[in-house]
């Protein structure tokens, strides 16, 4: 194949690719599952045991700042961004061992299992808050009226954010995650929206660490406070977790509410036998995480040179893993692109595998959960309506949709 020829067969930026990537996957899984992208700079890797070993390999470093931003903002004045890349800096997903290791231990506590189990109640009176509202109505818009809103209140409830500053951290959340997954709009525009959205969101929380230290209560802020005042964490880099925590617990589980009830509506029979039998949640929650994941790709860079089935990747290169490739492997999954809510096993890499496994991925499954379970239960006639849903094209490393108008 000629490299024209490669770069479109191959090309993942298209409208139609876009909105169905996964016949490109497939295509790149068979005949190149070590890709190297002209179009983007990138190696990209979509097997199953490919990407496991590139999740637990030290010589791919989550550390990758400045290659983020020689790729992604490529002719972008750095300085119109510099506060949003300060910040970022300090994030511990893109820090490696030890460094990694110290910043996750400040917050892993407080999302456990045990820790999440007090926060139950919290997310179940913010969705039967959405869902009293939507009840009224004839239909809704699935992504405005609930799964925006859901992870936002949930956060916000957790940080014990003000009411009256809640519709700005979600605004802010927005503007990040939408530069942070490659800006495909305006990069300038969407740069200045996310340094100021960077700039605003670290005053809040410094605001908010302060009324804690002085009056602390049983939100997650105040726990985080004790760990930093144990010494495990500057102010800056306590400030800089809460920002990830916002942006990256937000954003991702809108997308995947928006995504299982999507692969829920379009087949009904699944749909139907979650009604039936609902103790198949979890079950359910596990397959909508591998059918269609809300983030397809994290990326690495080589720290030396490295070799992956024969493919040479050099020091320095920026290699995607690809998470939702992956988890349509049929060298893993049988039938992988059949949407199965019983499907067992499935041990599907939507939330990352080894130390960077997603700090969030518990309290995503318990929202994904009772969200789901709830729509499901409450709207026995959920559907379609004459307006189609519209996915959301404004990241690769993102997928979820705009909107989806439902009815019932």
């Amino acid at each position: 194949m000629s490299t024209t020829s490669n770069m479109q067969a191959y090309n993942l930026l298209t409208t139609e690719a876009r909105a169905n990537p996964y016949p490109i996957y497939a295509n790149l899984r068979k005949d190149d599952p070590v890709h190297w992208s002209e179009l983007l700079h990138v190696w990209i890797l979509t097997r199953y045991d490919d990407v496991l070993a590139a999740l637990r390999d030290p010589a791919l470093s989550s550390d990758r700042l400045k290659q983020y931003a020689a790729h992604q903002l490529h002719g972008l004045d750095l300085n119109i961004v510099s506060d949003y890349l300060r910040v970022a800096n300090r994030m511990m997903i893109i820090k490696d061992v030890p460094l990694h290791t110290r910043l996750r231990r400040m917050t892993s506590e407080s999302f456990t299992k045990s820790a999440l189990d007090v926060w139950r109640p919290i997310v179940q009176k913010v969705m039967d808050r959405l869902l009293d509202q939507i009840q009224g109505a004839e239909r809704m818009d699935l992504v405005s009226d609930f799964a925006q809103p859901l992870p936002a209140l949930v956060i916000a409830e957790m940080f014990g954010i003000a009411e009256e500053d809640r519709d700005s951290f979600q605004r802010w959340s927005d503007d990040i995650s939408k530069f942070w997954g490659g800006s495909f709009g305006n990069i300038e525009e969407d740069g200045r929206r996310a340094n100021e959205a960077m700039v605003r969101l670290e005053q809040h929380f410094l605001n908010i660490i302060h009324l804690r230290r002085e009056n602390p209560g049983d939100d997650l802020m105040s726990h985080l406070i004790v760990n930093q005042e144990r010494g495990l964490v500057d102010a800056e880099e306590l400030t800089a977790q809460c920002v990830l925590i916002l942006v990256a617990g937000h954003v991702t589980t809108i997308d995947q509410i928006s995504n299982g009830l999507y692969a829920l509506l379009t087949h009904p029979e699944e749909m139907q036998k979650l009604r039936e039998q609902p103790e198949v949640i979890n079950s359910a929650v596990e397959e909508i995480l591998r059918f269609d994941s809300s983030v397809p790709f994290i990326h690495r860079v080589a720290k030396e040179d490295i070799v992956i089935r024969g493919r040479r990747i050099a020091k320095g290169q920026v290699v995607f893993l690809g998470l939702a490739a992956a988890n349509r492997d049929p060298e893993q999954f049988a039938e992988p692109d059949r949407f199965d809510i019983t499907r067992q096993p499935n041990k599907h890499v939507a939330f990352a595998v080894g130390p960077h496994l997603c700090l969030g991925a518990e309290l995503a499954r318990r929202e994904l959960a009772l969200g789901v379970a709830a729509l499901c239960n409450r709207f026995p006639k959920l559907r379609f309506t004459n307006e189609p849903p519209e996915r959301r094209y404004d990241s690769l490393m993102f997928r979820g949709f705009k909107s989806m108008p439902l009815a019932f």
